[in-house]
């Protein structure tokens, strides 16, 4: 009879939201206080979004408990969890677990050991044997274009002058023509900035350093007939009417 009696009580909800606040104030100082709080929380979403603060401040600390609490979070709000324990944690292990979000969370432990332990001065051609190993370490297919994108656009972003022509030391045709398709992006990524500052991009040079190839040139004659120099497409500023009197 009792099981039954206890098994009729229903959540309370502000019950739910006082803990989740708690715990929010409590995970800077004591992220594990905070997830013993997160662990009497009934609302699914509320669990969740609370073991997620707590995971994300454990990662550092003590990995071990924040893969207990993704662990015992179900669902979607697990795969975020042990989303977020990669990440934070710079774990590829952890992204296995990650069910639908597992390929993006081993991108994002790879981005993150790219962004902060690549040398300064990698160069285009001298770093591919180097960071193979880091693709294999985050869980990522050698093939998988993608991490080499990645780390083109770094080295894109680092040389003054935005030039395809640079990855031609590559020797691997398939990662030569990674190199090149992110020129490509990169490139767009410097035009739209430039329009959105307002900057002249019908006539003239370019209001950035790049050296203009073939490639490059395609992509902004297309743009130009398609959006930068289009009247009907430009930005103009509203002027208000005032009332005739």
């Amino acid at each position: 009879m009792l099981i039954l009696l206890l098994s009729c009580v229903k959540a309370d909800p502000q019950a739910d939201r006082r803990l989740h606040a708690q715990a929010l104030e409590t995970v800077a100082a004591d992220p594990a206080a905070a997830a013993a709080l997160c662990a009497r929380i009934d609302d699914p979403q509320l669990h969740a979004d609370c073991v997620w603060v707590s995971v994300e401040a454990l990662a550092s600390t003590d990995p071990e408990l924040a893969a207990s609490l993704c662990a015992d979070t179900p669902g979607a709000g697990g795969e975020e969890c042990w989303f977020l324990l990669g990440e934070h944690a710079r774990d590829p292990s952890a992204c296995a677990n990650a069910g639908s979000l597992a390929d993006d969370c081993r991108m994002h432990v790879f981005s993150d050991r790219l962004n902060n332990d690549l040398n300064r001065d990698a160069s285009f051609g001298g770093v591919e044997a180097t960071l193979e190993p880091w693709v294999v370490w985050a869980g990522l297919n050698p093939s998988d274009p993608r991490p080499w994108s990645a780390l083109y656009r770094q080295l894109h972003a680092r040389t003054p002058t935005l030039d395809p022509a640079n990855c031609a030391v590559i020797a691997d045709p398939d990662l030569q023509a990674s190199c090149r398709n992110t020129a490509v992006a990169v490139f767009h990524d410097r035009l739209n900035r430039a329009r959105d500052r307002g900057a002249e991009l019908c006539t003239g040079a370019l209001p950035f350093p790049v050296v203009m190839d073939a490639s490059l040139q395609a992509e902004l004659d297309l743009r130009r007939e398609q959006e930068l120099c289009r009247e009907d497409l430009r930005r103009i500023p509203s002027v208000r009417q005032e009332p005739t009197p």
